[in-house]
Order: C-alpha cells, then sequence, then structure tokens
C-alpha cells in the first residue's frame, strides 16, 4: 500500500444515504481499500454510522483513522435557516478542518490532501495551503440553466435561477480561493477532478491547466442473479418510471404534455409512475388527471420499494433543467433501464446511443413534440427497448463506484 497518508475531507460522508453522503462513503470507503487514509468529517448525528463503518474497514486489514469537525459552535450548519448562515458557516467549518490537518501531520505521515466534497466549486476549503499534493474535486456547482428551459419554470424560480447563476458567474470569475485551489491542483501530484466535462473545460478555459473527468456518483454493479427485471418493453402498457423530486427545476409537467398530445390510442398504452414527492406534486397530479393520463403517484417509497419500480418499467424519464450527473440515471442503468433525458449537463455525457435516447434543447413545443415522437416509436416497436437494456447494463459498469475509486487512486502521487 504504501507508508504515507491520504488526508480526505469529506464534509457530507455515511454510509446507507443518498446525494453528497454516499458520494462521500461510497468514494472514501473505497480509497480506504487501495492505500492508508485518514477521514476528516462532519461530527453531526451521522458520527456513529461512520464510526461503526470506519472499524469494519480496520477490521478488513484497511489503515484508516477517522476525525471529526463541527459544523458550527452549537449546531448541524444543515439547520441553519439562511443560505447565507450556512454558507458563512461552512467556510469556518472548512478553516477548522485545515487546522485540524495542520496538527495531524505532526502525528501521521500524510502525502497527499484530497477536498472531496461538498462538490460544489464555491468553497473548496483551506487544504491547498499544505506544503502537499493536492486533489479537489469531483467539483460540481458550476451549471447554468439553457434560456430555452425557463419558460419550464414558475416566475419565483426563473428569478431564483437568474439570481443564483448570477452569483456563480461572479464567484467563478472573482472568488480568489477558487482560483488558488485550481492552481494547487496543477502542482506535482495534484489533480483537478471535474463532475462532467464541460465543467472541466470551464475550468480549463479560466485558468489554463488540465483536469479529469469523474462523475460525482456511480452506479452499483448489481449482480446478473440479482436483478428482478419483470419489465422487457413487450407488455401491453409502455410503463414509463419518473423518480426525483416533485420542484419546478424538475419540469413533469412536460412530459405530461407530450403523452397528452399523442393520439388517443397511443396515450392508452403509456403508464406512469411517479416516486418522490415535493411542491410542485399537487400541481402536477392535477395536471395529469386534467389531461386524462394513466399516472399513480406513490411518493417517498422505501430504497427496496424504489429498487422494484426500477425492474418494473420499462423506461426512465429524467428531464431536469438543472442538474450534474444525478444518481438515479446510474440506478436506472445498472437495473438495465433505457433512460430518456434531455441533451444536457452531466446525465447527457453517461446517456448514449447504446442506453437510452436524448432530447436536444429547443422551443417548449419541439422537445414535447421530440418526447412525444420517442414514445410512439417505442410503441410501435417494442423490442427496441429490449435491445436497449444490455447497453444499460453495460454503460453503469463502466461507471461504478469502484471504477471511479480506482480512477481517482490512479491520479494519487507514487509516494502512495
Amino acid at each position: 500500500m504504501g507508508d504515507g497518508y491520504l488526508l480526505v475531507s469529506a464534509h457530507h460522508c455515511a454510509p446507507d444515504m443518498g446525494s453528497e453522503h454516499a458520494v462521500g462513503w461510497n468514494l472514501v470507503s473505497r480509497l480506504a481499500r487501495q492505500r492508508p487514509l485518514i477521514l476528516v468529517t462532519q461530527d453531526n448525528e451521522f458520527r456513529p454510522a461512520v464510526e461503526r463503518g470506519m472499524a469494519a474497514l480496520r477490521a478488513q486489514g484497511c489503515d484508516v483513522h477517522d476525525f471529526y469537525v463541527r459544523h458550527g459552535s452549537r449546531t448541524d450548519g444543515r439547520k441553519n435557516s439562511l443560505r447565507l448562515g450556512y454558507y458563512l458557516t461552512y467556510i469556518v467549518y472548512q478553516w477548522r478542518v485545515y487546522q485540524l490537518a495542520k496538527t495531524l501531520r505532526s502525528r501521521f505521515r500524510i502525502v497527499a490532501a484530497h477536498h472531496l466534497n461538498i462538490v460544489g466549486f464555491r468553497e473548496p476549503g483551506f487544504l491547498w495551503k499544505l506544503d502537499l499534493p493536492f486533489l479537489w474535486g469531483p467539483v460540481g456547482g458550476l451549471v447554468y440553466t439553457p434560456r430555452a428551459l425557463f419558460g419550464e419554470l414558475t416566475l419565483k424560480m426563473r428569478l431564483f435561477l437568474n439570481l443564483t447563476e448570477w452569483i456563480t458567474r461572479l464567484q467563478f470569475r472573482l472568488s480568489p480561493r477558487v482560483k488558488a485551489a485550481y492552481r494547487a491542483t496543477q502542482r506535482p501530484g495534484g489533480a483537478f477532478i471535474a463532475a462532467t466535462q464541460d465543467i472541466g473545460q470551464r475550468f480549463q478555459r479560466r485558468f489554463g491547466g488540465s483536469f479529469h473527468w469523474i462523475p460525482e456518483t456511480g452506479a452499483e454493479d448489481i449482480p446478473e442473479e440479482q436483478l428482478a427485471r419483470t419489465a422487457t418493453g413487450g407488455g401491453a402498457s409502455l410503463r414509463l418510471l419518473w423518480a426525483g423530486a416533485l420542484v419546478d427545476r424538475k419540469p413533469l409537467g412536460m412530459l405530461l404534455d407530450a403523452i397528452a398530445a399523442l393520439p388517443a390510442a397511443a396515450r392508452e398504452q403509456i403508464e406512469l409512475t411517479v416516486v418522490g414527492d415535493g411542491d410542485s406534486r399537487p400541481r402536477y397530479e392535477a395536471q395529469a388527471q386534467d389531461l386524462g393520463i394513466r399516472a399513480t403517484f406513490h411518493g417517498w417509497v422505501s430504497h427496496a420499494q424504489a429498487q422494484a419500480h426500477f425492474s418494473q418499467a420499462d423506461l426512465f424519464v429524467l428531464l431536469s433543467v438543472k442538474d450534474l450527473t444525478t444518481n438515479v440515471v446510474f440506478e436506472s442503468l445498472a437495473h438495465g433501464l433505457p433512460v430518456l433525458c434531455l441533451d444536457h449537463h452531466g446525465y447527457a455525457e453517461i446517456v448514449d446511443d447504446s442506453c437510452g435516447v436524448k432530447i436536444p434543447i429547443g422551443t417548449p413545443g419541439g422537445m414535447r413534440a421530440a418526447i412525444g415522437t420517442v414514445l410512439q416509436g417505442f410503441l410501435g416497436d417494442r423490442q427496441a427497448l429490449a435491445r436497449l437494456a444490455p447497453g444499460a447494463r453495460q454503460r453503469a459498469r463502466q461507471f461504478t463506484w469502484d471504477r471511479n475509486a480506482l480512477a481517482i487512486g490512479r491520479l494519487l502521487p507514487p509516494s502512495l
């Protein structure tokens, strides 16, 4: 393994959780199997689970140590009701991580530092100030909403996105620590890891240097014998699955309009299952009912129930106006479930002709018509979905958590 430690800062890190916590734990636990590792993470309600996970790694022979830092002096920073308040306490948290790292260097031979998450580019922490090879990423956050999709949003959300994206551009151009952290990744032994190729190219154009593309999330490598697919695309109905928060930036209404515009005979062959909840759910439920669409809204469900929905569907649909790669894309592909998505952001780099269909960004009517054309095509050729299923599984295997962690491991300096 080598005789030096990799110091990893993962603000969100917990076993058996989703989103950023999954990013942290899935990569940390796999990197720990490659090399000696020190984890610094939040001291919050997930600490007991992290401690158990780290103890299990040690029982497997991994050389790991874990340290915990509070986000806020009295309370977890996530409970701060103001975004600005959260951001300010997060900066303080990262400074504490940096101070702890300097102390740990007197106890351990640390040969590289990795700022893993939160994945957003706005806050790179302070580990880059150490005289060590520095890795940063996968880095996200530098994502913009195409103007063509603003029509899918409420006025309130359009105003919010205009403001936040203006701030994003300002921070990207003017933040001295973003620039300094990125340049630190270009030192010998360092690496800048972009969650999407577009983000990497934006940094490269702005600051020069090089980047490595590794998605912020990954797929589980589900053994064939554990797959329980009950859908093959050849049933009486075309079963669509939509999963995720029911909010403005994930406009389910586009899909509902596209289905409603189909001829009655085609429309009656489509069954839509919606898993998730959010502020927009009442509006989408009413829209589906008014349009006469066969849609079932389940709300949030258990992990086991969600896996069952992936197994029973013929096609997964994702139409987010603003996202990175998203866990649900990899979940779908790992189950052999083809994906219909918009042709933008991180998931467009994952979905290709072997595993799904991408809808070009265009006019609202044009995108809806294109979605309808795809659905009619699958209704007319039910075996097309069955032909995409093996490609979905193969594509997922190219981006498993194991492969992503190995890709990061290959970027570390030889001393590790």
